[in-house]
């Protein structure tokens, strides 16, 4: 059976995946749904790491060392609410632990500005989340949630598909930044340091 992944460095086991959850197609790039897919690119920037369409996966994939530990980033092109396709692929071609998998997801039950990361737990109605958690089987994998506000009497997705106000947008950039630092605790120094550091109110 051919490997979902095609160059000798696409193949090889990560330690760590970082997958951010949005939409693809520059329609979307700037809506709420898509803050998991932002924060993955920035953190790519940050560690040079670059992404690329994968040749059988439907899914943007980067590859990069953080002091040598092995670490994948994935963005699944799958639209949200099959993500769970794409990430089940991937795991199962990088060989990576669910422990060590990161989700990288908005939610609507907290502010622009907070962070929250946990081990497991609930979907929380989130389409996305619920797409992974049919493909693995189980809600046993970290989450990092990106606070995009609560969408009051708006219609739920109406509101995710539509775009930040301009002092929310221009927040992310700080949000971004702490999510990076999250992202490196977790593959530096364990879930419950990066857990500490996500959530910690009054940073941003």
């Amino acid at each position: 059976m051919k490997s979902l992944l095609s160059s000798p460095n696409e193949q090889r086991p990560k330690d760590f995946l970082i997958i951010g959850l949005g939409n693809p197609g520059s329609g979307y790039t700037k809506t709420r749904h898509n803050v998991g897919f932002r924060a993955v690119r920035e953190f790519a920037k940050r560690h040079g790491i670059e992404l690329r369409k994968a040749a059988r996966i439907s899914a943007e994939i980067g590859h990069g060392t953080i002091d040598k530990i092995s670490v994948g980033l994935v963005l699944p092109l799958t639209y949200m609410n099959s993500s769970g396709q794409a990430v089940k692929e991937c795991v199962k071609a990088f060989k990576v632990p669910l422990k060590q998998v990161m989700i990288v997801v908005d939610d609507v039950a907290f502010p622009v500005g907070d962070l929250r990361l946990k081990e497991g737990g609930s979907s929380g109605g989130h389409n996305g989340l619920k797409s992974i958690e049919a493909h693995l089987g189980t809600t046993a994998y970290p989450r990092l949630r990106l606070g995009v506000g609560s969408p009051g009497g708006q219609d739920l997705a109406d509101y995710v598909l539509g775009k930040f106000e301009k002092a929310e947008e221009e927040l992310l950039p700080q949000v971004f930044d702490k999510a990076a630092d999250v992202l490196d605790s977790w593959i530096r120094e364990g879930i419950q340091s990066a857990m500490t550091k996500a959530n910690t109110k009054g940073v941003i």
